[in-house]
């Protein structure tokens, strides 16, 4: 029975509900109607959200013959489609913005590129018709991989029930997947901030998600055995130039010993002893960087199959993360520091939000003194770096918050809590400011909420262009950063705007101003960290650059300085005998041209060597285990 029959046959309506982390955040409305379904998704997430509407036509048989995806505005108001597609015998005419074309469909499958979960539920119906249960994904030529992960009992509202974990591997890098039952009919979403799930299903959620987490764990097992490091042991890298993150200067003509994952020689390559034994890398003309940081990242259930390589690939071997489930989270990097798993090394911090309505993607929620305490204490028990508190998080709170974390050995960074200035969570004792859009909104503490409630990043968005980052009240703010020694942890590449179009000079304000404020930044003294949350790590170092920090302080900022922020800087950060070996040969002049870090030949993580392509090429493969 197909996915489609299996809902007609169901239900004329069913309203599946969108949990985030337990509470209803959306739901996802389906309507069938003769021969028509209608899908319509909505979910808010901090008075942000998505919103759309997939609509199909099916035919007697059940099977999809016409699908169309609409674009939906938080009132329900449904926007032309913006992408189609229509089976016409043995091909398929697929519209995607104002390109149409016609493929044939003979061994293809399809769905919506704005796709629901529901979405993914009716692509595993058709890969599991087809041999081996894989297909091109229409219109292009790339296979896609249907692995049924689990297949289990489990018990609803309806009693026992099949249910199947269905992964689908390439062409995506970061494989997605969803959960069905015995007929191939939706069940839940997996893993993630926001998770439709049938009404049935909803008591069983714990043990879905344990089941997933699991599969997960023995994925980043079996890439790690299959992704041997090109270079491990003891290892001499010779005739480097080598850049010492504490001067910023180049050592020419160096070479670095390595053994059992640390370094224990640096010195200039002519009289240098290589150890017997040692395996030798001639990095002539190249330049060794100290492993850089992402200090702004959020880790998944999935990261050690997607992020974790692509971080490596580019040369970040460490990672600080800031919102993320607690169990996926330590586990993650339990496996991750322990060299289990091919990934970077990771720092947690800890997401606290308060109660409200318009609360964040966590389920760690806080509104008396005795939980924002018992709250920190929980993260230093779990070996948490620091707390990050969010958008609703009452101010009275933070005063308790700090001394909490004072007592137990925490750093306190955050978004700025409404009904706060920058100014006034650096006075409360916040050690960092997460996302530069604060230093701008703060001045239009109104704006948050007239009109209407909006983001600190909307306004930012808006007030950015007409404010004179030069003037007497960015120069007193910065001031007071200066003076708390307050660390920036800015994400600046995520508030660029494209330079095109109808908006293009009020982008290009925008740009000019945050651009402008990093080096403000940059000559008061202000310490950086380079931190992505999702954006492009080397654009994000290319943002400092453009700004007109030099290069080798931006490199500074991505290794050693993002260390001693850490207090890691004993460990790592730098390339000096006794730290661990997280190194990345490049082939090119990082320290004049930081655009060279995308030619990065080698990294080394805790000693071991891994060639980017072969990182990259693990995301792309099923792995079975």
């Amino acid at each position: 029975m197909s996915l489609l029959l299996a809902l007609a046959l169901a239900t004329d309506t069913l309203t599946y509900p969108v949990m985030n982390h337990g509470r209803p955040a959306g739901e996802m409305r389906v309507v069938r109607d003769a021969d028509s379904i209608i899908v319509s998704y909505s979910h808010i997430d901090r008075n942000r959200g998505r919103w759309v509407q997939n609509r199909y036509t099916v035919a007697a048989n059940g099977d999809v013959v016409a699908a169309e995806s609409r674009p939906m505005t938080r009132d329900g108001t449904v926007s032309a489609a913006a992408e189609s597609y229509r089976v016409m015998g043995d091909s398929v005419r697929i519209s995607r913005g104002s390109n149409t074309q016609t493929v044939p469909r003979a061994g293809g499958v399809l769905a919506l590129s704005n796709a629901t979960p529901l979405d993914l539920a009716f692509l595993a119906q058709q890969l599991l018709r087809l041999p081996d249960g894989a297909g091109r994904l229409l219109p292009g030529t790339a296979r896609t991989q249907l692995v049924i992960a689990a297949d289990t009992m489990v018990t609803t509202a309806r009693g026992a029930v099949r249910v199947r974990f269905a992964m689908f591997h390439g062409p995506s890098a970061s494989p997605r997947g969803v959960w069905i039952d015995g007929s191939g009919a939706f069940v839940a979403g997996t893993a993630d901030w926001f998770i439709p799930v049938h009404p049935d299903f909803v008591g069983a959620m714990p043990m879905l998600r344990a089941i997933e987490l699991d599969y997960r764990a023995r994925i980043a097992a079996r890439i790690a055995a299959r992704l041997a490091p090109t270079h491990s042991g003891d290892v001499v890298i010779e005739n480097a130039d080598v850049f010492d993150a504490a001067s910023g200067a180049i050592l020419s003509a160096y070479s670095i010993a390595i053994s059992n994952g640390r370094i224990t020689a640096v010195a200039p390559t002519r009289g240098f002893r290589v150890p017997r034994g040692s395996r030798r890398i001639d990095a002539r003309g190249k330049t060794v960087i100290p492993g850089m940081w992402d200090m702004h990242t959020h880790i998944f259930a999935s990261s050690p199959a997607s992020q974790s390589l692509r971080d490596l690939a580019l040369g970040v071997t460490g990672v600080r993360d800031l919102a993320a489930d607690t169990d996926a989270a330590t586990a993650l990097r339990d496996r991750a520091n322990a060299l289990q798993i091919v990934s970077p090394y990771i720092v947690l911090g800890g997401i606290m939000e308060g109660p409200q309505r318009w609360y964040g993607p966590t389920d760690v929620i806080v509104s008396t003194e005795t939980e924002a305490r018992a709250t920190v204490a929980r993260y230093a028990a779990m070996g948490y770096a620091q707390v990050k508190l969010y958008n609703l998080v009452h101010p009275d709170l933070v005063p308790t918050i700090v001394d909490e974390a004072r007592k137990q050995g925490l750093r306190v960074s955050g978004h700025v809590p409404r009904g706060l200035t920058v100014q006034a969570a650096i006075r409360l004792g916040f050690n960092e400011i997460n996302h530069a859009a604060f230093l701008f909104s703060t001045f239009y503490q109104d704006s948050l909420y007239v009109p209407e409630m909006r983001a600190y990043s909307a306004v930012a968005a808006i007030v950015a262009p007409h404010i004179d980052v030069d003037g007497a009240p960015m120069t007193a703010l910065l001031a007071d950063l200066k003076a708390h020694n307050t660390v920036i942890d800015g994400t600046f590449n995520l508030w660029m705007r494209p330079e095109t179009g109808a908006d293009s000079l009020a982008a290009r304000a925008a740009n000019a101003a945050y651009r402008r404020l990093i080096k403000r930044l940059y000559d008061t003294g202000i310490t950086m960290v380079a931190g992505t949350d999702g954006s492009n790590y080397i654009e994000e170092l290319e943002q400092y650059e453009r700004a007109g920090v030099p290069a080798p302080a931006v490199l500074q900022m991505a290794t050693l300085t993002s260390a001693k922020v850490m207090g890691l800087d004993a460990e790592t950060g730098s390339i000096a005998v006794g730290k661990v070996a997280d190194l990345v040969i490049v082939n090119g002049k990082p320290h004049e041209r930081i655009a060279d870090l995308r030619n990065v030949q080698l990294v080394f993580r805790a000693g071991r060597g891994y060639e980017p392509a072969k990182l990259t090429e693990q995301m792309a493969t099923v792995v079975i285990p």
